[in-house]
């Protein structure tokens, strides 16, 4: 399939050579001629030291690579989403796939960053989250990793599934977009308080505490967004805790 991944950073490129190495035909677009002549120059990604870019990833900072892809990764920082979504409503074909591989919550607006991206394509393309426990350093070196991704459209989530999975990566569907997006923007506020109790010297226990009753208030907040408690306790919830904490 050919595909465009919007976004050079580490985790963009990272899952660029995963779905390079999956077979698609692939081109990572980077927001500054800066950038993509650095990824050019070098073939490699400063922030993926040592992991080397194929001949065969295509580079550009033309937007128009998206035209004619039947999936289209979002991977820019979270404030970038709405301006990229913005000229995907432009440029991309109706009924090309988004996937929204950011975390966060947009500043002004409190939504998800996977309604920013519906908000501002007006149903021209469907919009999936990928998300979980996934340093993009350990994807780029081909360390075992699994995800999830969610869609309401199982069916869809399915396609997205056989597009990124192969035997170093493991992709698990879900219906519940909302829960998974929640845990991936709250999990990092619990991370911030575990870099503290590192910093004041607390041990293993401290942190087990504050892992464990964070991830309650984020279930219980997540549920009252309307996700679903289970969605805390996988991979999107507890996972992606961990290995933030950690």
């Amino acid at each position: 399939m050919k595909i465009t991944v919007l976004g050079s950073g580490a985790w963009g490129t990272a899952l660029a050579l995963l779905l390079l190495e999956n077979g698609n035909d692939v081109t990572l677009w980077s927001y500054t001629e800066e950038e993509s002549a650095v990824l050019r120059e070098t073939h490699e990604n400063p922030m993926l030291k040592g992991v080397p870019l194929p001949e065969s990833l295509k580079l550009t900072t033309d937007m128009a690579a998206v035209k004619g892809c039947g999936l289209v990764v979002v991977a820019t920082p979270s404030f970038a989403v709405r301006s990229t979504a913005r000229q995907l409503r432009e440029l991309a074909d109706p009924g090309t796939i988004l996937v929204s591989v950011s975390k966060g919550i947009e500043k002004d607006s409190s939504l998800r960053l996977s309604q920013v991206i519906e908000e501002e394509v007006q149903g021209k393309c469907p919009v999936v989250v990928l998300s979980g426990p996934s340093h993009a350093e350990e994807v780029g070196r081909n360390i075992p990793t699994g995800v999830v991704v969610a869609s309401e459209d199982l069916e869809l989530a399915g396609k997205v599934q056989d597009l990124f999975m192969n035997r170093r990566f493991r992709v698990y569907t879900s219906d519940d977009k909302i829960g998974t997006e929640i845990c991936a923007a709250l999990k990092n506020i619990i991370a911030l308080c575990a870099g503290c109790c590192d910093g004041m010297g607390y041990g293993d226990n401290t942190k087990a505490l504050l892992m464990t009753r964070g991830l309650a208030e984020m279930a219980r907040l997540g549920v009252a967004l309307g996700g679903r408690k289970d969605s805390f306790t996988g991979l999107a919830g507890v996972g992606d805790l961990i290995v933030t904490c950690c």
